[in-house]
């Protein structure tokens, strides 16, 4: 079994209250990837937003689209300039109208349409606005307009905690059930965004464990009231009774300051709350032994926060209370500690000894997995999420006229192999229903309002799947700021340019070489990791077949046009086989009209020359990785190496083609990457599935 962290007996002494667990186990980490970035305080105000814990006035682009990074009080609440705007923060210090240089984004009142004033930043000044980068807790805009998904998170939460035998928590305060099976403890970790969100709702609402669950509907297909749901009576949870019970001396959750959730009263010391806590780990030591990778167990305030203290009061102290908690998350996750930098693993080109070399992936391929690679390790790529974002992007040239759209969360629809909506009778989608038996059939009835718009049959609006895009979500910002995209492709160009190199990783990922000692060769190789630079590059292979075109930037406060272009040499691309990047494909030489990816008729990306197969992209591919080896006395892990087809994508050798074949494609570079950053797997103990 994979190691996922200790929990010491000492963690169900902790004394706290309802403020303090929220902090611990609600705003959880990113999915466990080693480059989450932290938590700030705008993200928990986005969040209190989101579920109407603050009473202030949402705003649909503010709410759907992303937030900007602003200034705040202690309380969290905005602080706002002369005309009554909010500051942004500025990404670098910039030079305002007016000649001073300042670390806020300077805003105007402008008149819209409607004859209303809003505040907008000031022209040219669009790009130094900072987006909040809140990974997967924006499944939150799903729970603020879905409540049922939302109730029945907490129902599910609710049944476990109320199933299991005992509760504590872990090193970074998450639950922990325990269960008997054939008389023996079993813990799990509630380790679900969604449940967690939940039981963050109710502490801070109700101040304990308790809340509705959804709506159901009864034979007949009456609609049952919601129950109200709460920890059961007996369960004995010691230290951990204010999450049925509440907080000694305070009625339900917390109160309102201008608005904004009142966290006052919350407090943290990292020492007090880490230093008893213990953590277990694989620890790499190269002392000269066979054995590198040892089991350890440390406390977690000097292992993971290196003794660095931190006292903090009101929604600061509370955000890096829940911050903490992810870099204690995201140090388990890893896995095994300080391992020594090593040269990465790049794909191999094909060369038969006939042909010139050419790469493991061609342009397209490198458009899949460009994709994957913007995708969160720990969510799927999905057919639906595909042309969501190929929607929003732009290449898609189709308009949204159903309920669920850009801003909001879309759902799992019935589609035919191209990714087309399949529609009904009435030429509304058919959204995959969650509960065939509750809503009579596989899809969603949906019906026409007074508008002739395509709405859910209400009571059924619960049994939509929305899609759950993890760090993808970050491509509606392009809506709202497309010039994102640009900067980043600028700076990508600029790197392959100033690089000794470009090569692919084992996942397909673009890496460039880094010359350190200025001797002309490649002393490591640096991946493109960041979500929205591999989105950057994803658009700009299936907008123009190739990373180089114009692209719109602000250099110096002035909006700037810049043609972008691949400077580094020919040779040094084609020995990789990545000349496509900086010419495009043959066909699209001399013939611009061949050049990105052509649409069906119905304005959706046309993947239908597409196919994939696994064993054919990755045949002749070796991945090294750390293997568990329980059965071994003398050192429980052994270094291993494997065909990568066969150890990470299960000797998959079936025939993908269309968008599901494009698909499959960027869900082996997630695959891979999620292998790799793993490190540790379980041993194989059946074979491979045929």
């Amino acid at each position: 079994m994979r190691r996922r962290g200790l929990v010491g007996h000492r963690h169900d002494q902790r004394r706290t209250d309802f403020c303090k667990g929220a902090g611990q186990r609600g705003l959880l980490p990113r999915g466990g990837d080693r480059q989450e970035s932290p938590l700030i305080v705008d993200d928990v105000v986005f969040i209190n937003s989101a579920l109407g814990l603050n009473d202030v006035p949402r705003d649909a682009l503010d709410l759907y689209g992303d937030l900007w990074v602003v200034v705040r009080d202690a309380y969290g609440v905005p602080q706002l300039d002369a005309n009554g705007c909010v500051q942004p923060v500025a990404s670098e210090p910039v030079v305002w109208p007016d000649g001073s240089t300042q670390d806020t984004v300077p805003m105007m009142l402008e008149e819209f349409m409607d004859g209303e004033l809003k505040c907008t930043p000031v022209e040219g000044y669009e790009e130094f606005t900072v987006e909040l980068e809140i990974g997967r807790l924006n499944m939150v805009r799903t729970m603020s307009t879905n409540p049922t998904v939302f109730a029945r998170a907490l129902q599910e939460a609710i049944k476990n905690i109320n199933a299991a035998s005992a509760v504590k928590t872990d090193a970074a305060g998450r639950l922990v059930l325990v269960t008997e099976v054939d008389g023996l403890p079993v813990e799990k970790t509630i380790d679900s965004p969604r449940e967690n969100l939940a039981l963050y709702y109710a502490l801070l609402k109700h101040g304990r464990i308790a809340g509705y669950g959804p709506e159901s509907r009864g034979e007949e297909g009456e609609v049952i009231p919601p129950k109200w749901l709460e920890i059961r009576p007996d369960l004995d949870l010691g230290a951990l009774a204010y999450l049925r019970d509440g907080t000694f001396g305070r009625e339900g959750g917390v109160d309102l300051y201008k608005g904004y959730a009142d966290l006052s009263v919350m407090t943290h010391n990292r020492q007090e709350d880490y230093q008893t806590q213990l953590v277990s780990y694989v620890q790499y030591v190269d002392d000269g032994s066979a054995c590198l990778y040892q089991d350890m167990e440390d406390y977690v305030w000097p292992r993971v926060f290196g003794e660095e203290a931190y006292y903090g009061e009101n929604i600061a102290g509370f955000t890096q209370h829940a911050d903490d908690a992810r870099k204690t998350i995201v140090f388990v996750h890893n896995v095994i500690q300080d391992v020594p930098e090593t040269m990465l693993a790049t794909l191999p080109v094909i060369d038969d000894g006939v042909n010139p070399p050419y790469g493991r992936l061609d342009l397209m391929e490198a458009a899949a997995a460009f994709i994957g690679a913007a995708s969160n390790k720990g969510v799927p790529l999905t057919v639906d999420g595909l042309v969501f974002v190929n929607t929003v992007l732009g290449l898609n040239e189709v308009e949204f006229s159903y309920k669920g759209e850009i801003y909001g969360d879309l759902w799992e629809l019935l589609r035919n192999d191209n990714g087309e909506p399949v529609l009904d009778a009435n030429s509304c989608p058919q959204p995959i229903s969650s509960d065939p038996v509750a809503t009579g059939g596989d899809y969603v009835p949906m019906e026409l309002d007074d508008q002739g718009e395509c709405v859910i049959v209400a009571g059924y609006e619960g049994y939509v799947i929305e899609l759950e895009l993890g760090r993808l979500n970050g491509v509606r910002v392009a809506l709202t700021n497309p010039a994102m995209l640009d900067r980043a492709l600028y700076d990508v160009v600029n790197s392959i340019n100033a690089s000794t190199g470009v090569k692919l990783d084992l996942a397909g990922r673009l890496a460039f070489g880094v010359d350190e000692d200025s001797d002309g060769s490649a002393d490591r190789y640096q991946t493109v990791d960041s979500p929205r630079a591999n989105l950057a590059m994803y658009n700009a292979l299936m907008r123009w077949g190739k990373l180089e075109g114009t692209v719109e930037i602000m250099e110096d406060g002035t909006w700037v046009t810049k043609t972008i272009q691949i400077t580094l040499d020919d040779a040094v691309l084609d020995e990789e086989g990545l000349g496509y990047l900086k010419r495009g494909t043959t066909a699209c030489q001399g013939n611009p009209d061949a050049c990105g990816s052509s649409r069906l008729p119905s304005g959706y990306v046309d993947y239908s020359a597409f196919t994939h197969n696994a064993q054919e992209d990755f045949q002749g591919v070796n991945v090294s990785y750390v293997e568990r080896t329980p059965d071994d006395l003398s050192c429980g892990y052994a270094d291993r190496t494997s065909a990568l087809w066969e150890r990470v994508l299960q000797s998959d050798a079936t025939d993908y083609a269309n968008i599901a074949g494009f698909v499959a494609q960027a869900e082996d570079t997630r695959s891979i990457i999620q292998f790799v950053h793993t490190v540790i797997q379980d041993p194989v103990t059946e074979p491979a599935p045929e």
